[in-house]
């Protein structure tokens, strides 16, 4: 796997959440991801805590995820692949069953923010999820409004344990959305690059591309990063650098 791609947020699996519809849709991703290279998968369906139970969840999962697995063993697909969850965030986080939504076998844990307003109590609560022995993985935090005004509470989380994703489709988009994540880079409070993908359009397997875009040494690190994180062992990021506001622009 050393020298492979490893995607730890995806909605692969059929007829979960809002990615996959079917048992096709899902054949044709995995099958991009690795015609992009990914050797190993980790399935993040959506988990929201005030729509179902932790424990329906697992097995709704688990269905989900031994019909793809069946599936692949048919078609001759090598892949390793891993369940986890992108949890919605909610304050009752600590209290929960975490180890059935931490990415299998390991400590980490994908959680999702709203985008439409900035909610209170994320730090009690990321610390609560730190105290269980957990490291959030913040999804996709070029997303979040609250982020962009004030970039020095990702460096805030980033700097209390917390490591920081994005989505290969945002250094596509090239423009304000690439440029933004450029910065969140050049201050190392982003560790890992993935697809997020739900479909084959608009939202696909993109991370080759995504990685292709990036400078060769970021780009090396975010590989070594995801694979670190896939196999469970600890990550110990460069120390972030604090953003500063001068003149209207943070530098």
């Amino acid at each position: 796997m050393s020298q492979n791609l490893v995607d730890l947020h995806c909605h692969i699996l059929p007829g979960i959440d809002d990615g996959a519809k079917n048992l096709d849709v899902s054949m044709a991703l995995l099958n991009k991801e690795i015609q992009d290279g990914v050797a190993g998968i980790v399935f993040t369906p959506h988990f929201h805590y005030e729509r179902i139970s932790v424990e329906d969840f697992a097995a709704k999962r688990k269905a989900a995820f031994l019909k793809v697995a069946k599936a692949a063993r048919e078609n001759g697909l090598s892949l390793a692949a891993k369940m986890g969850a992108e949890v919605y965030f909610t304050t009752a986080l600590p209290s929960l069953d975490l180890s059935v939504l931490a990415f299998a076998k390991s400590n980490y844990i994908l959680i999702e923010f709203p985008t439409t307003c900035h909610p209170a109590g994320i730090d009690e609560t990321l610390y609560g999820v730190r105290q269980r022995g957990y490291t959030p993985i913040l999804a996709h935090v070029e997303r979040y409004p609250f982020v962009a005004e004030d970039p020095t509470l990702l460096y805030n989380w980033v700097s209390e344990g917390c490591l920081a994703q994005i989505n290969a489709s945002g250094l596509l988009r090239e423009g304000r959305t690439a440029h933004w994540l450029q910065k969140l880079l050049d201050w190392n409070l982003v560790h890992l690059l993935c697809t997020d993908a739900h479909s084959m359009d608009p939202r696909p397997p993109n991370l080759a591309a995504g990685y292709s875009k990036l400078p060769s040494s970021i780009a090396r690190r975010l590989r070594r990063n995801g694979i670190e994180v896939y196999l469970g062992n600890d990550l110990v990021p460069p120390e972030p650098t604090k953003p500063k506001y001068r003149f209207g622009h943070w530098v």
